[in-house]
């Protein structure tokens, strides 16, 4: 469930300052030389995530394709000779739903064929619909009064286009300058400096979206298009975000057919409607509906630790398995789970013995509210008890809601090292972000000096955009993310429908597996657990 990022991610106040580090702070040069070796020469990271995004693509949480990437996550714990590979429920989850076919056309005042995707969980219409198009912008209880009695049967163009850039890059890659000065992580402490203002802020418009959701219904609307687009032609981002709620949810989800529309074709009909010119569109939804409390699941296996001593600690490898349906989810986050699986893999193949325990959790859910993370923490971990106010409610992720008690820790919870989650496409590792930990900061910094030649250049002691990392350092552990070159994560594969292989780079993939190699094998040898903030 990540924020949409625009090329610069430092202003997290430079860097932590330097704390004297007790666990492993001299790297085993030659142990990262092997590791190197064997991921940069032999690696297997493309060949996981070519067989995940290609052969079982998008993984809609609750959808059959989400089942199997279960089973294909089992059968690769299973060749990699992890113990116990299994699935460990976190609960029902929602809808199970998959798109048949979803398209459009303009059919006056002139035909021409659209790009053009389902909403997420979107009812299906039935058989093709047609209806006279109609512009509208819905964003507070007054306009819905405006609106009142104007919208049955109509094809809702809902808000105007989006305003796009013509002159920003496609790829991003950050200069040594920019991680080195921080420039790079900019928008992330930009976003935490204002993130209680936000976060009220969303809670109001979940609110609103829901009675807006209610009154298109009420209208008998004959569907209802959002604009899709970006900065690139032919981009579509298919995430149900402007909806609000959710969708997933029977009872949630908008009772009206939505479909997302590429820019272009949704400016074109939003410009003509508005100037009064009938505009007539075609459309159709066909879908296919199961069970409508899916249960969701995390995939676990583990690595058993080789010190009695130490065996009980847990260094977690965790990247989210679902994704969005329109593209292939191989970006966001085939590419995580792939890097993942090949860090282990790369750590196996050199017969290394981890005193503590490796566990690989592959997370259900992430996309809807890090539900597989929450459910993790909350089964072994622990929890803080949130709010339950409607405002609070209506934010789309538990962990975001108001603090209303203390931390109730879990069984889990002291023997517990670190959990690793790599979630930033494929581009290769720049930094880390250690969330507010300087004696981890100055570990790290530490563990990172090797690896100057491979682009990783700094250590950031402040939190990374909300993801699964988030869900640990909400609870007072450590939680590690990493700044990755962006490549075309924000411009093209976003929760979009060009979410494809063509979006990974082998090379930089090869990287981060290798880097996160040496993360995981350097906590798990270590002679003190991850330092705690």
């Amino acid at each position: 469930m990540k924020l949409a990022r625009r090329r610069a991610l430092i202003g997290l106040g430079a860097l932590a300052l330097a704390h004297p580090a007790k666990a492993q702070a001299v790297p085993d040069l030659a142990l990262y030389q092997a590791i190197r070796d064997e991921g940069l020469k032999r690696g297997r990271a493309m060949i996981y995530a070519t067989s995940l995004v290609d052969g079982v693509g998008a993984r809609l949480m609750g959808s059959p394709n989400m089942r199997r990437a279960y089973d294909w996550s089992l059968a690769r714990m299973r060749e990699l000779g992890l113990s116990n590979p299994r699935l460990e429920p976190i609960g029902s989850f929602g809808l199970s739903w998959r798109q048949v076919r979803a398209w459009a056309r303009m059919i006056a005042p002139g035909d021409a064929a659209f790009a053009a995707a389902a909403a997420p969980w979107s009812v299906a219409t039935k058989g093709a619909v047609e209806g006279c198009a109609i512009a509208v912008r819905l964003d507070a209880d007054e306009d819905l009064q405006a609106a009142r009695g104007r919208l049955s049967g109509k094809v809702v163009l809902l808000g105007p286009p989006k305003a796009v850039s013509v002159t920003e890059p496609s790829v991003v890659r950050y200069t040594d300058e920019e991680v080195l000065k921080g420039d790079a992580a900019e928008a992330v402490g930009a976003y935490y400096r204002t993130v209680t203002e936000r976060r009220a802020r969303q809670g109001r418009e979940g609110l609103f979206k829901a009675r807006r959701n209610a009154f298109l219904a009420a209208e008998g609307v004959a569907a209802v298009i959002l604009d899709g687009g970006g900065d690139e032609p032919g981009v579509i981002t298919v995430d149900g975000s402007e909806l609000g709620g959710r969708p997933w949810l029977v009872a949630e989800r908008p009772a009206f057919p939505v479909l997302h529309m590429a820019h272009e074709a949704y400016a074109r009909c939003w410009r003509l409607a508005e100037a009064g010119t009938s505009t007539r569109l075609r459309l159709e939804i066909a879908t296919e509906e199961g069970d409508p409390a899916e249960p969701g699941y995390n995939v676990v296996a583990e690595w058993p630790g080789t010190d009695p001593a130490l065996k009980a600690q847990v260094v977690l490898a965790g990247a989210h398995l679902d994704s969005w349906a329109a593209g292939a989810g191989a970006a966001d986050n085939g590419a995580g789970v792939a890097a993942t699986l090949e860090a282990v893999r790369i750590l196996r193949a050199l017969n290394l013995k981890p005193r503590r325990t490796i566990r690989v959790v592959l997370y259900g859910g992430e996309e809807q509210g890090l539900y597989g993370s929450e459910a993790y923490a909350k089964q072994r971990l622990g929890y803080a008890p949130r709010s339950t106010a409607p405002e609070q409610l209506a934010l789309p992720v538990e962990g975001r809601r108001a603090k209303i008690g203390p931390l109730v820790k879990g069984p889990e919870y002291e023997a517990f090292s670190v959990a690793f989650n790599l979630d930033g496409g494929s581009g290769r590792i720049r930094g880390v972000f250690t969330g507010g930990n300087p004696a981890l900061a100055a570990l790290y910094r530490a563990w990172i000096a090797p690896l100057a030649d491979l682009g990783v250049l700094a250590v950031y002691d402040g939190p990374h955009w909300p993801a699964d990392q988030s869900t640990f350092t909400e609870i007072g552990l450590p939680g590690i993310s990493f700044l990755q070159d962006p490549l075309d994560y924000d411009s093209r594969a976003h929760h979009t429908n060009l979410d494809t292989l063509e979006r990974l780079s082998p090379p930089d993939l090869a990287q981060a597996a290798t880097v996160l190699a040496i993360f995981l094998i350097n906590s798990a040898t270590a002679e003190a657990r991850t330092p705690r903030s």
